[in-house]
């Protein structure tokens, strides 16, 4: 999940907004764009606390983006969208079929479903790794692109409905990820408390420029 190429890309990227961005707007037409774009984000937020983990953590993907010379929101969806586009096929294959035993489209799909309506004490914990090994099956071809942010979009509305803010979202996933492995065999737990302090307090989080609703 590195996306070594993003500065060369999103350089590209601002050269051409650049030159289209000389003509004022209204205020409104801004808030638009921006509510747009948050909602474009959304979806692919729930999962990501695993994002930030896998890109260094909040302040490395902030100082990822400020070297690129982007804007902020810009630079997450190149990061948060389609997160292991550059991931090589062979590993994410491993994961699913080490972490989740999913082989093939049917049984990712199965489990996808199985994430989303299973009832649970801490549903933020399957919404999130539904975010994450949904994206993972859009790089291996067992979803389209279509299909990950139809789904996403049905989770972000069942987070939207069950929880008032961000905090309470996370705090859950955490809950979650200690009733799932009380005693941490699998390892990372620290880890993840750690991406999820900072995601929460820290004044660079993109948590903390787009709200869950």
């Amino acid at each position: 999940m590195r996306k070594n190429v993003l500065k060369t890309v999103l350089l590209a990227l601002l050269a051409v907004v650049g030159l289209a961005s000389c003509g004022g707007s209204s205020s409104s037409s801004s808030n638009g764009q921006n509510n747009a774009e948050y909602d474009a984000l959304r979806p692919t937020l729930l999962g990501g606390v695993y994002f930030y983990r896998g890109y260094g953590g909040v302040q490395a993907v902030d100082s990822h983006i400020k070297s690129g010379g982007v804007e902020q929101i810009e630079g997450y969806k190149q990061l948060f969208i389609n997160p292991y586009e550059e991931e090589t096929a062979s590993n994410v294959t491993g994961m699913l079929r080490k972490d989740w035993s999913v082989t093939n489209a049917d049984e990712l799909k199965a489990q996808l479903e199985k994430l989303k309506t299973q009832e649970s004490e801490h549903k933020a914990w399957d919404l999130a790794r539904a975010v994450n090994i949904s994206w993972a099956g859009l790089r291996v071809g067992y979803l389209t692109q279509a299909e990950v942010e139809a789904y996403q979009k049905e989770l972000l509305a069942l987070a939207q409905a069950k929880y008032p803010d961000w905090t309470a979202y996370f705090n859950d996933f955490l809950a979650g990820r200690t009733a799932w492995d009380p005693n941490d065999e699998y390892g990372g737990k620290a880890e993840l408390e750690s991406v999820v302090k900072d995601i929460l307090e820290s004044p660079v989080s993109i948590y903390k420029v787009i709200p869950l609703k």
